[in-house]
């Protein structure tokens, strides 16, 4: 377990070199940051596969695999995700963390036949994914191994029930709903009260970026990708940002090589009535009423009637997650913690920070009111600059914060 202190000074340094140039809403920091608690944390990431030689194949391979999500279901277990990025070594794409001689370990979840990639029913890539009250797992695969074009089937939408373990839903998208080549499904957001899952697709598998809202209707089977207007969904023009001072990515051949993303973070609000997402490549934070993406038959136009931008962040986000009074927790990418947006004031606050955090990449709640969060120096792993041998701090980490709050999903 460890504890980290507020750092005010690098706050303020990360704030002016992210956001120069571009406007924000006022950045307070809360009187007593809550404790931040190691979860878990690894160099290179371990699975327990069950047989010994693949075990000892993977560990010729480990440095392909980074850590992406984190969620937790009604009894404590904690589920991660790891794209398959790095490629087919990858061994399991989503897992199950449970204690092997004291370390914790990787086990491939639901089973290792469904993190096959030669099952053509199975995960390929998964990123991002959700555990609702009914403590179903809502499993967005986004297919791409190694950024290959996809097949159809590839980009899918699987619902686990946790408690009977079996599946329960699948809905694989449609080239008319997703770009096999381009698109970039990233995370979700689930609705029990109208039976709705949302959906970011950021696009980023092509230049221009191909960003998406998505729809998926429980109750009728039915997907809609409902918003591509570049200005929504894409990145912000000319937005820059850096992490620990370095440039988000560092410059290639001489030339400016900036991370272009789009759609990426998705919450609810606890009434379910308001969307909120942001571009990882930009700093807003913009919003429309689920009414309006509910109704498969209103037009993009009519969409865009509906958008706000609510705020202009102080940071650029990855993650978010709401509770169930509507309050936001965001990651804040160069600010190296996590932000909060009151419900009643629009405010947003420092919750926690650190100098040990970089890049925390999703949020999940756990069923005592706490947020866990991923840590996992992707600019890093992407740039192929991580040290996977002695690391001053972990590679990746899974954080827990205590909020108090009951997730967005509850009743």
């Amino acid at each position: 377990m460890k504890s980290n202190s507020f750092k005010p000074g690098l706050i303020a340094l990360s704030m002016t070199s992210a956001c120069l140039g571009f406007g924000f809403t006022a950045l307070s920091f809360a009187a007593t940051q809550p404790e931040l608690t190691v979860v878990a944390e690894w160099n290179r990431l371990p699975y327990d596969l069950g047989n010994a030689t693949a075990e000892a194949q993977w560990k010729k391979n480990d440095t392909k695999a980074m850590l992406h999500g984190v969620k937790v279901d009604a009894h404590d277990n904690i589920y991660v995700s790891t794209a398959r990025w790095g490629g087919p070594e990858v061994p399991a794409t989503l897992s199950k963390l449970e204690k092997k001689d004291g370390q914790w370990v990787l086990k491939p979840f639901p089973s290792r036949e469904m993190n096959d990639i030669n099952n053509p029913q199975g995960l390929k890539a998964v990123l991002g994914f959700e555990i609702d009250r009914n403590n179903v797992m809502w499993i967005l695969d986004q297919g791409h191994i190694a950024g290959a074009p996809n097949k159809p089937g590839d980009e899918k939408l699987i619902a686990w029930d946790l408690n009977s373990n079996k599946e329960v839903a699948r809905y694989q998208f449609t080239s008319d709903q997703v770009d096999f080549t381009c698109s970039f499904l990233n995370d979700v957001a689930v609705d029990n009260d109208n039976g709705v899952v949302y959906i970011t697709d950021s696009g980023i598998m092509c230049h221009p970026l191909k960003g998406a809202l998505l729809v998926y209707n429980m109750k009728t089977g039915q997907a809609k990708r409902v918003l591509s207007n570049p200005a929504w969904v894409n990145d912000q023009p000319g937005f820059t940002f850096r992490i620990h001072g370095e440039k988000v990515l560092k410059d290639k051949d001489g030339k400016p090589n900036a991370m272009l993303t789009g759609a990426d973070g998705i919450a609810l609000s606890g009434d379910k009535k308001t969307l909120y997402w942001t571009n990882l490549t930009g700093n807003r934070l913009m919003s429309v009423p689920t009414s309006l993406l509910r109704d498969f038959g209103n037009s993009e136009e009519k969409i865009e009637s509906g958008i706000k931008v609510v705020n202009t962040l102080p940071s650029n986000t990855d993650g978010m997650t709401a509770d169930r009074a509507g309050n936001l927790y965001l990651t804040a990418l160069t600010l190296n913690g996590l932000t909060k947006r009151d419900a009643k004031t629009g405010k947003i606050t420092t919750l926690v920070s650190s100098p040990d955090i970089a890049w925390p990449d999703t949020i999940g709640w756990g069923p005592d009111g706490s947020l866990y969060f991923v840590s996992n120096h992707l600019n890093s792993w992407v740039g192929g600059e991580m040290n996977f041998d002695n690391p001053k701090v972990a590679n990746f980490r899974v954080y827990k914060v205590q909020v108090g709050g009951k997730p967005y999903t509850a009743r």
